[in-house]
């Protein structure tokens, strides 16, 4: 009898360490989920608003006749390019931690490809004629393209990635910047002083605060 109730005390133990162990890892798992999603819910407005400062620039430089209509038309569709598609990413982060579903993730991922896809062909198309304004606006494009690709490092890889692919290409850890050091990045890179007054964007609608 007494054996029996030890065997009985030890099932119950076992079971309460098991329990234990599954509500750990959920937790553990959703703090992960919880944690990727507020990141780059944190930052997205802060990226949105950097794509529309690039084409408030050049709405300023434009109606100051400070550069050709050219340019001005190749920087504005770079700067509704990047708002558009920034704000659908925004939009599917808010729907995917209101109800989490793998459709939601996958839309997610295909709109971050689109992001990496559309932005460089744009800026490379541009050919921005002034040297100085063409380094600025590949910063803006870089510093958002490298902050949407380091959310892709956060995003939970799917049960179809297999633990091969995961060896032979495994994921690298990357530094996503908050909210406060992105703006501070921008106002340095994009707005800062430039060895050509003209393009000193100061004054232009440009700095993210």
């Amino acid at each position: 009898m007494k054996s029996s109730s030890n065997s009985i005390l030890g099932a119950i133990s076992k079971s309460k360490m098991v329990l234990a162990i599954v509500l750990s890892i959920s937790l553990l798992a959703t703090g992960c989920s919880a944690q990727w999603i507020s990141i780059a819910l944190a930052d997205l407005p802060v990226l949105t608003q950097m794509a529309l400062n690039i084409g408030t620039i050049v709405a300023t430089l434009q109606s100051g006749k400070q550069i050709s209509s050219t340019d001005a038309t190749a920087i504005q569709n770079i700067s509704e390019q990047a708002s558009k598609d920034l704000n659908l990413l925004e939009t599917l982060y808010n729907e995917y931690k209101a109800n989490p579903s793998a459709s939601a993730l996958q839309k997610i991922q295909s709109v971050i490809a689109d992001i990496n896809q559309n932005l460089p062909a744009l800026l490379q198309a541009a050919h921005v004629g002034d040297p100085v304004l063409s380094a600025r606006i590949a910063a803006a494009v870089n510093l958002i393209l490298t902050t949407v690709a380091s959310f892709a490092t956060l995003i939970p890889q799917t049960s179809t990635r297999s633990t091969a692919q995961t060896m032979a290409h495994p994921v690298v850890a990357i530094a996503i910047p908050k909210a406060s050091d992105l703006k501070k990045q921008w106002n340095q890179q994009v707005c800062g002083p430039t060895s050509n007054s003209t393009f000193d964007f100061s004054a232009a609608g440009c700095t993210v605060r």
